[in-house]
């Protein structure tokens, strides 16, 4: 989604509302069942400042780090961050939300991403998960 930074001078505030398709992709690490729902304010700050505030909602499918079962995280992201403009935006006077939109989602995910605090994982010797089943290779 592109916003023009002349429309947002004039106006001061751009309410937008929209599905965003992007996190879709079955190939990335977080990725959703179905498209984002998005709902962000845009102020213009200063000249090369932009402010989003609202919030991103979606269901995501993700991998757990221990076990490596997938499971699913209902998200939502609260948002309220202020980015600089960027050189070829300025140029173009056009703002790129879907990328400032990438960022902010990418980086609410923790390190590690678990898919619950009591994952046991899996046994480093045969590999079974141990949330299903116990492991037979233990140690005598």
């Amino acid at each position: 989604m592109k916003i023009s930074i002349d429309r947002l001078k004039i106006e001061r505030k751009i309410e937008l509302e929209y599905q965003d398709s992007q996190f879709q992709d079955k190939g990335l690490r977080e990725h959703t069942l179905g498209p984002l729902n998005i709902k962000v304010n845009i102020t213009l700050v200063g000249n090369e400042n932009v402010r989003l505030v609202g919030e991103i909602e979606g269901e995501f499918e993700l991998v757990c780090d221990r076990c490596c079962e997938n499971f699913l995280q209902h998200k939502i992201i609260k948002v309220d961050t202020i980015f600089e403009i960027e050189k070829n935006e300025l140029e173009n006077r056009v703002i790129y939300i879907d990328s400032k939109i990438k960022d902010m989602v990418l980086t609410d995910f923790p390190m590690k991403t678990l898919c619950s605090d009591n994952c046991k994982g899996i046994c480093l010797k045969c590999g079974v998960n141990l949330n299903k089943e116990k492991c037979k290779c233990i140690d005598k």
